[in-house]
């Protein structure tokens, strides 16, 4: 990995993931099935993969082996990533918000007079669309064959102190008040069976949105939300 890739990452607000098998056991028998089973299940519905997977090796991206864990990553543009998945089965992945990074953005370099670091949270690309792309990934994993007795999911949103939500979507009505929170991070751990993961990856996803609007404030339906998640699972 880039030298001081997680130390950046976490100098600023990030997304941490963790994905554990219910019981110890050795499920990828080798770096290359690691790297293939992210590969195979990788999700592409807005133009950028989560988790990404490098296409060369540079100063921006690369992949690499190490004893246990094939991993990835990424520091391009506003995107500051990496992902490791271990021969046990175990996925861990930290995701920079990419509106703490719009200054070194090669597209949407025009936010960054108006979004500083540390002050926003897009309710769209970091928390609808983020959160319903990690959940897909992890029913697609675990169609795969890589959880069969569950899984235990850590989600923690770090760095989030005074921020306040952001709709990016100016098509949108805008709050008509800040919603912000004081909390420092949220934590969510959830174990969930196979059938669970596989059946209502959607409906996971939905719950833990609501919870981290809840934090700031904002308590949307889940109807709504569920319209916004269809849109992206529908490449709309």
């Amino acid at each position: 990995m880039k030298d001081g890739l997680i130390e950046k990452i976490k100098s600023r607000g990030y997304w941490r993931v963790n994905f554990q098998p219910i019981t110890a056991a050795v499920r990828l028998d080798s770096m290359q099935k690691s790297k293939e089973i992210v590969e195979k299940n990788a999700v592409n519905l807005r133009g950028w993969d989560f988790p990404h997977i490098p296409s060369r090796d540079d100063e921006t991206t690369g992949s690499s082996t190490s004893g246990n864990y094939y991993e990835g990553w990424t520091d391009w543009s506003n995107y500051k990533e990496f992902w490791q998945m271990y021969k046990s089965g175990q996925f861990l992945s930290y995701l920079a918000l990419r509106e703490d990074w719009f200054e070194e953005s090669l597209t949407a370099s025009s936010w960054a007079e108006r979004i500083k670091p540390m002050t926003s949270l897009s309710i769209l690309n970091s928390v609808i669309y983020e959160i319903t792309e990690v959940f897909e990934f992890l029913s697609r994993l675990t169609s795969s064959g890589l959880y069969e007795e569950g899984v235990l999911v850590n989600m923690s949103l770090h760095n989030i102190e005074n921020r306040e939500l952001w709709i990016e979507d100016q098509t949108r009505i805008s709050f008509s008040y800040p919603r912000k929170t004081k909390a420092k991070e949220l934590v969510f751990n959830k174990e969930y069976s196979k059938e669970d993961v596989i059946n209502d990856s959607k409906k996971l996803a939905n719950s833990m949105i609501l919870e981290i609007f809840d934090a700031f404030g904002w308590n949307p339906s889940s109807e709504q939300v569920s319209a916004d998640q269809e849109k992206i699972l529908s490449r709309n």
